[in-house]
């Protein structure tokens, strides 16, 4: 390992750069082959995921897989955004903040952004073709075949090998760019499915052209992109009518380089790895799926999708390929979205402190507050009731952890009461892929009121203070004894 002060932390320009500093870091697991006929990478991953946590499992880079039968020359990249480390890297910690406490990681990560304040978009500047990386390798027409690349089939419950972390890239005459991260089922040499759900902002697009009447949307996929480019494109960061690579140039302080496509006028990013530009028929749609959703169940077939027929793929010598096990691997860096979230509740929410979404318990969704009166919770979580994936909105106080699921926990078993602090809503809007709904994209929904209960609230008078509490007050200094006299022990 190079010493750590020569690490380059982020923002990166490139998956490349991002990976050459993790790999510098550590926890990055290297295969030479492995055989995923027989599921085994898919199996790893479960395993390092239990062993290690979603915030402190490592990347997996494979050199070899198996894949029907034949052996395919990678690299294969796994989980390079589950550790908490490397968020904060990609983001642009300084390594020598970075530690071992993944919690802390994260936290350091969400300040940074957070300070950041509201991201100002900067314009992509688009440059020559022989200067981009994405170009060094071209294929057209016949030579093209999707299937002779190491695309997954992740689960035995999936229809087949599946592109699942390529963003979609459209452009409209009226809401401009759209990048956009969905899955994609390879259906032959020259064609894939195209899956954005009902109301995501690339079904919003292809629809309006549809009903515009147009017949064929042109379009690109890009593989590969740095972490922010990829987070901003797998979020809601950016709104309906954003360019997420302006939102991404304006996190990273500099434009994102872009460069033509070779068969349309769309621009895309041009650090890639591969981009697959091809047409998608507005007028004609397939079955598309199943596939192992994020909520760690199957996910239902649609009788109805879209699908591109692939004109050209161009990308960089060696490319390194990607492969998301949904529902079992963190799937991006998620503290740009949370703080950019934050940022805009606390708008209509004044005494909102935080607000967290945790990815390995899709569904639920944590908030803190800084409480100034009775019921106050019930009113903070029912202004945020039109989330589709906050089915169970856990509330605490301001004191309350909200990165840390054990903390959490404990809090909801001492200071919650079920009644009179539960609050069920029959009746909600909810994610399109929760396998518990009868209708989907319908939900009921629970507010646990877990902040401390004031008396007007049935609680104790007075409300017993924590251990923690009492020590402290009697030494304030305590903890920085400690760290003084102990801290080679911690």
């Amino acid at each position: 390992m190079k010493k750590r002060s020569k690490i380059k932390t982020g923002p990166y320009d490139s998956l490349r750069a991002y990976m050459e500093a993790i790999e510098n870091h550590g926890n990055v697991i290297k295969i030479k082959k492995i055989d995923q006929d027989n599921y085994e990478l898919a199996g790893l991953m479960y395993k390092l995921v239990d062993k290690h946590g979603w915030l402190g499992a490592p990347a997996v880079v494979v050199e070899k897989v198996k894949i029907d039968g034949h052996w395919m020359k990678g690299p294969i990249i796994v989980n390079q955004y589950g550790l908490a480390a490397h968020e904060a890297m990609a983001v642009g910690v300084p390594i020598e903040e970075i530690g071992n406490d993944q919690i802390e990681n994260f936290k350091k990560a969400l300040k940074l952004v957070m300070d950041l304040g509201e991201i100002q978009p900067i314009k992509p500047v688009e440059i020559e073709r022989h200067q981009a990386p994405a170009k060094e390798i071209t294929l057209k027409d016949e030579e093209i075949n999707v299937q002779d690349f190491p695309f997954l089939q992740s689960n035995p419950g999936d229809n087949g090998r599946f592109i699942n972390t390529g963003n979609l890239v459209l452009i409209d005459p009226e809401k401009g760019r759209n990048v956009g991260t969905y899955r994609m089922q390879i259906k032959g040499p020259r064609k894939i499915g195209i899956n954005p759900e009902r109301k995501q902002h690339g079904w919003e697009f292809l629809m309006g052209m549809k009903e515009r009447g147009e017949k064929v949307a042109q379009a690109a996929v890009v593989l590969g992109t740095d972490p922010i480019i990829f987070a901003m494109s797998s979020s809601k960061t950016a709104r309906l009518g954003q360019d997420e690579l302006e939102i991404a140039g304006g996190f990273k302080g500099r434009p994102v380089e872009i460069v033509k496509c070779e068969n349309s006028d769309i621009t895309v990013p041009a650090h890639v790895e591969m981009i697959i530009e091809g047409e998608i028929p507005l007028d004609d749609m397939e079955e598309e799926g199943p596939f192992g959703e994020m909520y760690g169940y199957m996910g239902l077939p649609h009788a109805e999708q879209f699908y591109m027929n692939i004109k050209t793929i161009t990308h960089r010598k060696n490319p390194m390929f990607v492969n998301q096990f949904t529902g079992v691997t963190r799937g991006f860096i998620t503290t740009p979205s949370e703080a950019s979230s934050t940022r805009n509740f606390r708008k209509f929410i004044p005494e909102l402190v935080g607000a967290h979404g945790p990815p390995e318990f899709t569904g639920f969704f944590f908030i803190s507050i800084d409480k100034t009166k009775p019921h106050q919770a019930f009113e903070v979580a029912e202004k945020l009731n039109f989330l589709p994936i906050s089915k169970i909105m856990v509330v605490v106080d301001k004191d309350v952890n909200i990165h840390d699921p054990m903390e959490m926990i404990a809090t909801v078993g001492a200071r919650w009461q079920p009644h009179p602090g539960g609050k069920i809503i029959e009746e909600g809007l909810g994610f399109f892929l929760d396998p518990s709904a009868k209708t989907r994209g319908q939900s009921s929904k629970i507010i646990i009121d877990a902040t401390r209960q004031w008396p007007e609230e049935g609680g104790p008078d007075p409300y017993p203070k924590l251990n923690r509490e009492h020590l402290l007050d009697h030494d304030p200094d305590i903890f920085a004894l400690i760290k003084e006299k102990w801290g080679h022990l911690l």
